[in-house]
């Protein structure tokens, strides 16, 4: 690869180049280290594949709002061209189970349903969420939103009964009802009262198609699920036949959010006819009572909840399901199966050590001969590829292909080796020989800082971290390359290859910016190096 070289500017710190094209053109570097230390990291998408609004307003509120910076320490929030935001607490924060730091994300935009997401630190390990944003006029099939206002008292009491019924995207589409009624008294999770101007958000999944599942958190796998009532666990379940979901949300003027309803309100959603009733054989009918599970978003928490039932609205004659919230949460209502935690295991034996890519595996039903799942996962030697939430009672076995995640297919390409049958909820290994899979040729990777002549490199002024990234050229579909550090300049990687040409880019500030690119780059040798002068990092 050709030895790329970029000069800083010791006034302005602009890269430039000693030779006759700049692969990184016009590019401001800034010296700030990037606090590593109690970050959080928001990776935004919009479930409609609509682009994702560019005006956003950023807020941050909460306990220790104040105490909330990027990860270069300022307060100027902004979400990045890939969707993502980064912020952190400040470095003279105190972060332990102790002393929880607390506030609240909060995004708006025109259109959009707000974002009022709650985050508790209690200690200095880095959180990632993944936050859907909906468009309320522009939602994806399946699913509606909506969002009103009301009031309560300063004691936390609503003062009028207030609700919203979700719009539908066509006439015959179904609607879901939300009522927060005169007398409701609503708290924070920590049993703070939360009073004042308030907006009622609710997000309505019906049936209609098969996509509904896709909008239910978990995907339709129901993890580690509460039993009612301090009941034992039901372990993880999967839902064989869903008829809707229901979210609500409630937040006051501050963005304080209600947790805790008291006494608890009542809410309908209209279902669609042709549902089937997964234990009854047939297709639902008024008085048939549907499990209903919640799910907290913060905590991760699946709960059985006590079932609702099936009614005729005598206004439009439609079936609807009427349940009643303890708290505010997502709601999902439908039948069930208990499925296997973890199992089979699979474990790997190959000539591969330390190599960073994945390769294409085949999970497919002993019996039925038929493909359960395909994935990509790391098969180095002696790796074990767990298999999750699968049906309980069935052998599967693993097929393992020359294709990985990164460049595609190998030199022999195909079908490498297949495991022997597993059994579903079975933790003993079942083992896969995979020597007969190529080692994939490796390519050296380095950051080289050079001084002018007398001078020498002064390491503690180094960018803390640099971390990089490769895409498919002009494809914008970033994927993770190499990161380094301060004394750790140089690495391997089996991610590229040589004869590909890749858009790169790096990043100073732990990912919140990426002002270092490198469009169409040609890998003629297996090496990297990327060469720096600058004399501010000398000495």
């Amino acid at each position: 690869m050709h030895l790329r070289y970029l000069i800083y500017s010791l006034l302005v710190f602009i890269v430039a180049v000693a030779a006759c094209h700049n692969p990184l053109d016009g590019v401001t570097i800034g010296l700030k280290d990037p606090i590593q230390d109690g970050v959080v990291e928001c990776h935004f998408y919009d479930p409609a594949n609509n682009p994702l609004p560019q005006d956003n307003l950023i807020k941050i509120t909460g306990a220790d709002a104040a105490q909330v910076v990027t990860t270069v320490n300022t307060t100027h929030y902004k979400i990045n061209s890939d969707g993502n935001l980064l912020v952190a607490a400040s470095p003279i924060a105190i972060l332990s189970p102790q002393k929880p730091f607390r506030f609240n994300l909060v995004v708006e935009a025109e259109d959009y349903l707000t974002i009022v997401q709650p985050f508790v630190l209690t200690g200095v390990n880095r959180q990632t969420r993944t936050i859907r944003r909906i468009n309320i006029l522009k939602p994806p099939r399946t699913l509606n939103a909506a969002q009103t206002t009301g009031n309560a008292s300063s004691d936390g009491t609503v003062g009028a009964t207030f609700g919203l019924t979700t719009a539908a995207q066509n006439s015959d589409a179904d609607h879901a009802t939300v009522t927060l009624q005169a007398g409701t008294k609503l708290t924070d999770r920590d049993g703070t009262v939360i009073g004042g101007d308030l907006t009622l958000a609710v997000i309505h999944t019906n049936a209609r198609n098969d996509e509904a599942t896709s909008y239910i958190p978990g995907g339709g796998i129901l993890s580690s699920v509460a039993g009612r009532n301090g009941g034992p666990s039901l372990g993880n379940l999967r839902l064989l036949s869903v008829a809707g979901s229901v979210t609500m949300q409630v937040y006051n003027g501050s963005y304080g959010l209600a947790t805790n309803l008291s006494p608890s309100i009542h809410w309908t959603m209209d279902l669609n006819p042709t549902a089937y009733n997964a234990r009854a054989g047939r297709v639902i009918q008024e008085g048939d009572s549907i499990p209903l599970f919640s799910y907290d978003d913060f905590t991760y928490r699946w709960q059985e909840e006590k079932p609702g039932v099936v009614k005729r609205n005598k206004q439009t004659s439609r079936l609807e399901y009427q349940a009643d919230a303890a708290y505010t949460a997502a709601y999902v209502v439908g039948w069930t199966e208990s499925i296997c935690t973890v199992g089979p295991i699979f474990k790997v034996s190959s000539k591969l050590a330390n190599v960073d890519v994945n390769y294409l595996c085949k999970l497919i039903d002993v019996t039925t001969g038929k493909q359960v799942s395909a994935f990509y996962t790391n098969v180095n030697n002696g790796s074990l590829i767990r298999i999750y939430n699968q049906s309980k009672n069935r052998k599967l076995k693993l097929q393992v292909y020359d294709e990985t995640d990164a460049w595609g297919k190998g030199a022999k390409g195909g079908l490498i080796a297949e495991s022997g049958p597993g059994v579903t909820c079975d933790l003993t290994p079942v083992a896969i020989n995979l020597v007969t899979l190529p080692v994939p040729p490796v390519m050296k990777l380095e950051f080289y800082f050079s001084c002018p002549g007398g001078k020498t490199l002064d390491e503690s002024s180094l960018p803390a971290l640099i971390k990089t990234q490769y895409s498919e050229v002009g494809k914008e579909n970033w994927h993770d390359l190499i990161t380094t550090t301060r004394t750790q300049r140089t690495t391997t990687s089996y991610k590229l290859k040589v004869g590909h040409s890749y858009d790169f880019r790096a990043s100073t500030d732990g990912g919140a910016t990426w002002p270092l690119r490198q469009d169409n780059y040609s890998v003629d040798k297996p090496e990297w190096t990327l060469k720096i002068r600058a004399e501010m990092y000398c000495k």
